[in-house]
């Protein structure tokens, strides 16, 4: 089979050496816009273009590679389909759902192969867990695939990886659909639940959790992170039902930077050619990845906050009167409110409580009292805000986290809320008038 490799970028020389290895390709043509990286093919006799239309008119090859900035792969798969060649394309398979149906619609309308390059799923620490795990997937209790790394080790000098425009996103989509396929390999079609996403730079998140669900209800957690000081951490961890643990390191046996990488890529090649010779019958999975993607972020960016990112400062108050009674039949009310925004010497009343009320309209009725506190800056007070007692002398001390309010008093003031493992008063925190209460955004979580 003679193949062609459009884009010549950091991905493209572990495709160059499968070639070289395989007994069944020939390297026909390659192309890229920079004449630098096109001059060393030329110079061993491979036709080199700077144009990938030029290449598709030349008739020189029966497929191609596809190893471009991903919001180049569905323009560029889709005239190499149209011009009747087999694609190989570098996940993500798209950046939208709607580049996917293009590039699927022009692979039938042609009667030609698409395929998505997911190059973990030849791991041979991947394909040996796969050979471990029980024929009952009911026996299994919790899957986590890690896929850590610091980016700019793996760039290549290709900072497009860094622009969202020509990445389309951050992580989630650059290591999101090798990470999710791994499990899809294990256990088969998947549901996304949730996401999160965080530590957004220029755009670009730098670190993803994904929960999701196989068909027969195994939970999974993929953990995304771009930002490891250095070295990289990609693994699989099965936990079953009867306390077992079962691994896979995918770097495991592998010596030096990217030494996995060599395997996977052969059977890349070895998979593609086997899907050319199934013809359009062929289904890729690469879609359902773009899908599961293109969801993850449309969840994670409806969220207020992002992982390890604090949004907001900590907001400081005085207690200016000292509350020590407890109830346990109150009857007050949790507002519809997630947040409420405070002005600057603004006094509210501190509640503590161990009823956990989550929903407007339930019910609070054993409180303590701890006092009434007056705002030293202004503060936007959010649900799962955690509460701190900082007096001299002593540690700062946590009493609980905001749960919302109550607005009986309300405009005089309001009951804020707050969730704690007891009912606390002033006397059972030794408060004194003047001491400081301080509302911190809740714990970042931190991948791992």
């Amino acid at each position: 089979m003679k193949l062609g490799i459009i884009g010549l970028g950091a991905i493209s020389p572990y495709f160059v050496e499968a070639v070289e290895r395989s007994a069944s390709f020939t390297l026909a043509a390659v192309c890229d816009t920079a004449e630098a990286k096109t001059e060393p093919f030329a110079g061993r006799g491979v036709p080199a273009f700077t144009r990938y239309q030029d290449l598709l008119d030349a008739g020189l090859c029966d497929a191609v590679v596809i190893t471009l900035p991903n919001n180049l792969h569905a323009e560029v798969a889709e005239a190499a389909l149209d011009a009747g060649l087999s694609v190989c394309c570098e996940k993500p398979l798209a950046v939208t759902t709607a580049d996917a149906a293009r590039m699927t619609e022009a692979a039938q309308r042609n009667d030609g192969v698409l395929f998505t390059a997911f190059h973990r799923r030849y791991n041979t620490n991947l394909v040996a867990l796969q050979q471990q795990l029980p024929a009952d997937p009911g026996q299994i209790e919790h899957v986590r695939v890690r896929y850590h790394e610091n980016i700019t080790e793996h760039m290549g000098g290709e900072h497009w990886y860094l622009n969202p425009d020509q990445c389309g996103g951050g992580c989630v989509i650059d290591n999101g659909p090798n990470a999710l396929d791994e499990a899809r390999f294990l256990l088969g079609d998947l549901t996304l639940t949730d996401a999160s996403i965080g530590d957004i730079r220029s755009g670009a998140e730098f670190c993803a959790e994904l929960d999701l669900n196989s068909a027969d209800g195994v939970p999974v957690r993929v953990e995304l992170d771009w930002a490891l000081p250095t070295g990289e951490v990609k693994d699989v961890t099965v936990r079953l039902r009867n306390g077992e643990t079962l691994h896979a390191d995918m770097l495991a046996s592998y010596e030096g930077f990217k030494a996995s990488l060599s395997h996977e890529y052969d059977g890349i090649l070895a998979d593609f050619r086997r899907a050319v010779e199934t013809g359009a019958s062929y289904r890729d999975p690469g879609p359902d990845l773009v899908a599961l993607v293109e969801e993850a972020y449309r969840i994670g960016r409806t969220k207020h906050t992002r992982l390890r990112m604090p949004s907001k400062n900590p907001v400081s108050t005085k207690v200016v009167r000292l509350l020590f009674h407890i109830t346990e039949d109150r009857g007050m009310t949790l507002s519809p409110w997630g947040s409420r925004a405070v002005s600057v010497g603004e006094i509210h009343e501190l509640v503590t409580t161990t009823d956990r009320p989550r929903a407007e309209g339930d019910k609070v009725n054993r409180a303590g009292f701890v006092g009434f506190v007056e705002f030293q800056d202004p503060a936007m007070l959010c649900r799962g805000d955690e509460v701190w007692v900082r007096q001299a002398g002593r540690p700062d001390r946590r009493i609980g986290t905001l749960a919302g309010f109550d607005e009986c008093h309300y405009p005089n003031h309001y009951n804020v809320l707050i969730d704690s493992d007891r009912l606390w008063t002033a006397g059972d925190i030794d408060l004194k008038p003047g001491d400081e209460i301080r509302f911190v955004e809740g714990p970042q979580e931190e991948i791992g």
